[in-house]
């Protein structure tokens, strides 16, 4: 689905933004299906992006990452930011050259090396420091756990299936030290650009980075989403980030993806079936049904 022009304030924005630009087409849409990324080429033909924000909590997330993260990440490693609108949650930013890391075909070596690259990015991430950064949500866990289960029910899961949340869930995980975190750390947003030896990787999309605790997204991701099954590419990631993880934050870990997994299904249900996003939902089920397995 393409448009053959940009809303009236995304076209200003871009235009005292840019100057005379070309649009390449639309890169993304909401919920509602309406466009809400533009790529377009400026009169130097820099490819640029304007997003709109689908609510201004995304675009005070995404703007702030952009002052007191990205700087941190080192050149070349995540876009810039160009412009922002607050009264329509606009952006304007750079292009990151490179492909996302999940639609890119890499060799074993290659996916390491992606891997230790992202434990490195996410270290830089989780050691800025927190002053003036947006602060996340933070509920009791008798009502995080309420509304997890709730949302098993409205996705239909089996009663046994929900038995698992509900056993995993049981415990308050212990206290973890909140950081400045990503929010969304996985290879949707890691763009690997191959031009280089070795390859380079890139971090993009800062809309839900806040300051949490980092098992409580970022750290989980990784370890209960993503590399379960490879140990090899854990192993990466655990050099890039410096150190292995506490018992502490396997254990906030492990609850949080109990509380994370009903969500995701409800997400992808609501996103045509996302495959992506219901594979790390039935991944947790399974490792949580394996109750004394070590992760």
């Amino acid at each position: 689905m393409t448009s053959p022009l940009l809303p009236q304030d995304a076209d200003r924005l871009m235009r005292e933004t840019a100057g005379r630009y070309e649009l390449l087409g639309v890169r993304a849409h909401d919920r509602a299906g309406h466009p809400n990324v533009w790529e377009v080429a400026d009169g130097s033909e820099r490819r640029l992006f304007a997003k709109r924000h689908k609510n201004a909590l995304m675009h005070e997330r995404e703007t702030a990452a952009y002052r007191l993260l990205v700087p941190a990440l080192g050149e070349g490693r995540a876009p810039s930011l160009l412009a922002a609108d607050a009264s329509s949650l606009l952006i304007v930013t750079t292009a990151l050259p490179g492909t996302p890391v999940i639609s890119t075909a890499l060799t074993a070596a290659e996916e390491r090396g992606v891997y230790r690259q992202a434990g490195q990015l996410l270290a830089a991430v989780h050691a800025q420091p927190t002053t003036g950064a947006p602060v996340g949500e933070y509920l009791p866990w008798a009502q995080e756990r309420a509304r997890a289960l709730a949302r098993a029910r409205d996705a239909r899961l089996p009663d046994e299936d929900i038995g698992v949340l509900a056993e995993a869930t049981r415990t308050e995980p212990p206290p973890i030290a909140l950081a400045y975190c990503h929010g969304d750390f996985g290879p949707r947003n890691w763009l690997v650009r191959r031009d280089a030896d070795p390859l380079t990787l890139g971090l993009i999309d800062f809309e839900r980075s806040q300051v949490e605790a980092p098992a409580r997204r970022d750290l989980m991701r990784v370890i209960l989403q993503l590399t379960p099954h490879r140990p090899d590419l854990r192993a990466a990631f655990l050099a890039g980030y410096g150190r292995d993880l506490t018992a502490q934050e396997r254990a906030a870990s492990r609850a949080w993806a109990a509380i994370d997994c009903p969500a995701a299904l409800c997400w992808a249900l609501d996103h045509r079936r996302d495959e992506e996003v219901l594979g790390y939902a039935r991944t947790v089920l399974d490792l949580l049904r394996e109750l004394n397995r070590v992760v």
